[in-house]
C-alpha cells in the first residue's frame, strides 16, 4: 500500500507537470539548449526520486526523477 505521503508527492509532481503543459498553437522548446538547466533539473529529479522509492524501486524512481527533472530543466526560460 502506498503511504499518503508518496501518494501526496505524487499528486504534487502530476499537478505541477500539467501546469507544463501547452496550448498547440504555442511554439514547444526553446530557440537554444539549456544544457546547464537540464543538469541541474536532472540532479534535483533524481534526488527527489530517490526519496520516493525503495529497493529497485528507488533505482526506477531516480531515472524518473532524473529524466522527468532534465526535461522541466531544459526548458526553464523559454518563452
Amino acid at each position: 500500500m502506498i503511504s499518503r505521503s508518496k501518494a501526496l508527492t505524487v499528486a504534487i509532481t502530476l499537478g505541477i507537470l500539467a501546469g507544463c503543459a501547452s496550448h498547440p498553437s504555442q511554439q514547444v522548446g526553446c530557440a537554444q539548449p539549456n544544457y546547464g538547466g537540464a543538469v541541474i533539473g536532472g540532479l534535483a529529479g533524481g534526488l527527489l526520486g530517490a526519496q520516493v522509492g525503495r529497493g529497485s524501486g528507488r533505482t526506477a524512481a531516480t531515472a524518473v526523477g532524473a529524466g522527468t527533472g532534465a526535461v522541466i530543466g531544459s526548458q526553464m526560460g523559454c518563452e
